[in-house]
């Protein structure tokens, strides 16, 4: 990524921000990331971002304006992935940023599978999953939306073995939180958990 975007962590308290993205992306975009319908920003981003034990992170511009946003929800042990990008910022890669950011939060918060539910005309997403290089299993959905599920151990040994993913999120000396209380007991191969929690001490959040 490019242009002084930089990933962000992001809560409750940029509810505003992540408000003013929502109504940014067209009707379409949103459909895409909730499958139905969405009012007022206001009435569920509050819920949304204050869910216990998840993840929240941003793709944040040069004028600290909110231009794509991903989750990681906690759901009884697993965890489901979700992300919106503005209409202007598609198909630049931004997508693909944040669920490997978000992949390594999964990795070292010790989840085992992480799960996203995707809308059958969404080419966008399908594309995102395709580049992510992960073992996939799919389950079709009565609602005809899919349910694509990857192990976290999956996910992090691609993040460690390809050097084109280590290489972009290992310059400068930007951090990430992770919340200690958050880990789960148990935790993917111990290898690639200690790569993975290195890389949390290292990276850097420009994009």
């Amino acid at each position: 990524m490019r242009q002084g975007l930089r990933i962000v962590r992001v809560d409750q308290d940029d509810e505003p921000r992540v408000a003013a993205l929502h109504r940014r992306c067209s009707a379409a975009a949103r459909w895409d990331r909730y499958h139905r319908a969405m009012g007022d920003p206001d009435t569920y981003l509050g819920p949304l971002l204050s869910r216990p034990h998840s993840v929240h992170l941003a793709v944040q511009d040069s004028r600290e304006r909110l231009v794509a946003i991903g989750h990681l929800l906690s759901d009884g042990g697993d965890a489901e992935a979700a992300l919106l990008v503005e209409d202007t910022w598609q198909n630049k890669g931004l997508g693909t940023r944040l669920l490997e950011e978000l992949g390594r939060f999964a990795v070292v918060l010790g989840v085992p599978d992480v799960y996203g539910v995707i809308h059958p005309d969404d080419a966008r997403m399908a594309a995102v999953l395709q580049r992510a290089g992960v073992p996939l299993r799919t389950v079709l959905e009565t609602s005809g939306a899919t349910t694509v599920r990857a192990r976290t151990q999956d996910i992090g040994l691609a993040l460690a073995c390809s050097p084109t993913r280590r290489g972009w999120w290992q310059r400068g000396a930007g951090k990430h939180l992770v919340w200690g209380s958050s880990a789960r007991s148990w935790a993917p191969e111990a290898g690639v958990q200690r790569v993975l929690r290195r890389s949390f001490e290292d990276a850097s959040p420009i994009c």
